[in-house]
């Protein structure tokens, strides 16, 4: 019993972790806007690279 209660713990952990290593695409590395991916953005918006405190910036999107 206490070993199918401890495979249930690892299990809900790994299934919690999966979209967190999924999510890779928020931090994309870019040294222009066009260097980030068209599709990461909903319509009114763009992906703009954003270059605050590195000399690679981050792509995000903005107006």
């Amino acid at each position: 019993m206490v070993e199918v209660v401890k495979f249930v713990y690892v299990i809900i952990i790994f299934l919690c972790l999966i979209p967190v290593g999924m999510n890779d695409d928020e931090l994309k590395s870019c040294t222009q806007d066009s260097d980030c991916p068209k599709s990461m953005c909903l319509f009114p918006l763009k992906p703009k690279c954003y270059m605050f405190v590195n000399p690679w910036g981050t792509c995000s999107c903005g107006w």
